[in-house]
């Protein structure tokens, strides 16, 4: 009699996943986790032999099957039940990470006090290969060109020690990277975080995104413009203006979960309004020039999208009141995207490249735009993944 059961079951099973792969991909929830679907991967024999293939595989039917969302959430309240923190002190669940590279990694996210956080798991030898890929950019780079790296670290760090201690420092981590660059200055935007997060500082960092508001974008700017040796901008110079209120990229991850009905505000500061700007963003395919009419805000998406409509492979912003200013050339991933409208009333010209999608060649931009400096920005995860660190030197080599 078992053994009908377990056949009877296993016959159940084949045929559930056949129906969950012949139905109609449920791409909306990949869309909604703000990145494209996996593709089909392009066979070749070295990735095959790497063991990628199958991997990149894997990743596009997980990306392409039907009813993919209910599948995440029954998923979610399996594994959720394997990680716990102490009665009444919030919660641990397990679940993916993915920053756009392809790659994806299990994770763990902490729910706690209305808010939504990744945990942080140190990968000493992915951070040697993020801090050997800023060097060899650096090496490339003309020497009169100055050039900064800032990590960014989540909100987690900043938390009361039970929580905190949950994950790998973050502040250890940024130090083994800073502490192996060479010629290249390291932007200390931990502490101004950690300072305000101890000091009071309230919604520095969103509840159910991962990334910060603009009020802690402030604070990475401010401690830019300190290693640059530049005054910031006051904060309170700017409008603040407010859109409503939104779910971020870890709600969808977590919603099965939560015990509380939790939602973010999404607002910005203006930083544009009273100046003349130019805009335009390019790839491989073409340009779209925007003029004056500027998309730094894109008021349509009330979430994390607000800033420049989400990640762009290439930006150049345009200060026509600062024509005999300097120019940056910015490498980086979404964190800096609410970052980059305090920069740009600094500079005569802002140059943003996304290296998981720009497909050009960093040395002829810096030469085509004359830059003066070179920043990367990333936030701290990025040193988990050593396909990001790829990215960052193929840029010298596309």
């Amino acid at each position: 009699m078992r053994k009908y059961t377990i056949t009877i079951l296993f016959i159940i099973m084949l045929i559930g996943s056949a129906i969950v792969l012949m139905c109609p991909a449920d791409t909306e929830s990949v869309l909604a986790e703000n990145r494209e679907p996996q593709e089909f991967p392009a066979f070749s024999v070295s990735s095959v032999w790497s063991g990628s293939y199958m991997s990149q595989i894997d990743d596009y039917v997980n990306d392409n099957i039907g009813f993919r969302s209910k599948i995440m959430t029954l998923s979610d309240k399996i594994q959720s039940c394997f990680g716990f923190l102490p009665d009444g002190m919030g919660k641990i669940i397990s679940t993916t990470k993915d920053i756009g590279t392809g790659e994806s990694q299990d994770s763990h996210l902490v729910l706690y006090d209305g808010r939504i956080m990744e945990m942080f798991s140190s990968n000493p030898e992915v951070e040697e290969q993020y801090a050997e890929a800023l060097n060899t950019v650096r090496e490339a780079l003309p020497e009169r060109v100055r050039m900064y790296s800032m990590l960014i670290p989540t909100q987690l760090e900043f938390c009361e020690p039970l929580y905190a201690g949950v994950e790998d420092s973050q502040r250890e981590a940024v130090d083994t990277v800073y502490g192996r660059l060479n010629n290249i200055t390291a932007v200390d935007a931990y502490s101004k975080l950690y300072d305000a997060s101890k000091g009071g500082a309230d919604y520095l960092y969103f509840n159910t995104d991962h990334h910060w508001t603009m009020d802690g974008s402030y604070l990475g700017y401010a401690a830019f413009a300190q290693a640059a040796g530049k005054a910031p901008a006051a904060k309170e110079s700017y409008q603040m203006k407010e859109l409503g209120s939104f779910c971020g990229s870890l709600y969808l991850k977590a919603k099965s979960q939560l015990p509380w009905n939790t939602y973010d505000n999404m607002f910005y500061y203006d930083t544009v309004a009273n100046g003349s700007f130019s805009m335009l963003m390019r790839a491989e395919d073409g340009v779209t020039e925007y003029g004056t009419q500027t998309p730094v805000f894109d008021t349509n998406n009330c979430n994390y999208n607000l800033f420049f409509g989400g990640d762009q492979p290439l930006m150049e912003i345009t200060n026509n009141d600062r024509p005999d200013g300097e120019t940056l050339v910015i490498i980086k991933d979404s964190y800096a995207n609410a970052l980059i409208p305090w920069l740009i009333n600094d500079y005569y010209r802002v140059v943003v490249i996304d290296p998981r999608s720009f497909g050009g060649n960093l040395l002829n931009e810096v030469e085509r735009y004359d830059a003066d400096e070179v920043a990367v920005f990333n936030y701290v995860l990025t040193t988990t993944f050593s396909d990001y660190c790829g990215m960052i030197t193929d840029l010298l080599t596309n």
